[in-house]
């Protein structure tokens, strides 16, 4: 092999690799947000969070579970709302190792036993400008449950309002 084509051959692996790189880069640029299936609780938890980020209150609201949010106005979310945030599935420590904890569930404000099977969703939500320390990491876990094949949250959802307006407050 002759000096000239080797050193051909080794400026084609950087240029290649270069070329990848920045298809990546810019696949990544341009996808979407992933939507999840709201017949799920990640969903459930997805589509309340837009809701959020939209001061769609209304909405945000019908997610609950009604006999949980019962006493709760669609006000009592704008007064608390929160907007212009990112939030992704998962809850990882500030060193970016998943931390795992418990949840004790609550009983409905009626006294009853949760109607169907509970799930949680653990979610990072980042709000601010992440660059330089300008933002923060709040790690939220959504509590579901499953009732007439549709997820409800319960609980005292994100951005925790209902203890409030279920005690009149």
């Amino acid at each position: 092999m002759s000096e000239q084509q080797t050193r051909a051959n080794a400026w084609l692996l950087p240029v290649v690799l270069g070329v990848v790189v920045v298809g990546l880069v810019a696949i990544a640029l341009t996808r979407g947000p992933v939507e999840l299936d709201p017949d799920t609780a990640q969903g459930t938890v997805q589509e309340y969070l837009v809701a959020m980020n939209d001061a769609d209150y209304e909405r945000a609201l019908e997610l609950l579970h009604p006999q949980w949010a019962d006493g709760c106005e669609p006000d009592d979310l704008r007064n608390v709302g929160r907007r212009d945030f990112t939030a992704r599935l998962g809850h990882m420590s500030s060193s970016g190792i998943r931390e795992e904890f418990g949840v004790v569930g609550e009983e409905f404000p009626t006294g009853e036993d949760l109607p169907g099977a509970t799930e949680f969703v653990e979610v990072t939500i980042t709000q601010g400008d992440a660059g330089f320390g300008g933002g923060w990491d709040e790690y939220v876990v959504f509590e579901l449950v499953e009732d007439d094949g549709f997820y409800w949250l319960v609980g005292d959802p994100w951005p925790y309002f209902t203890w409030n307006c279920r005690n009149g407050f």
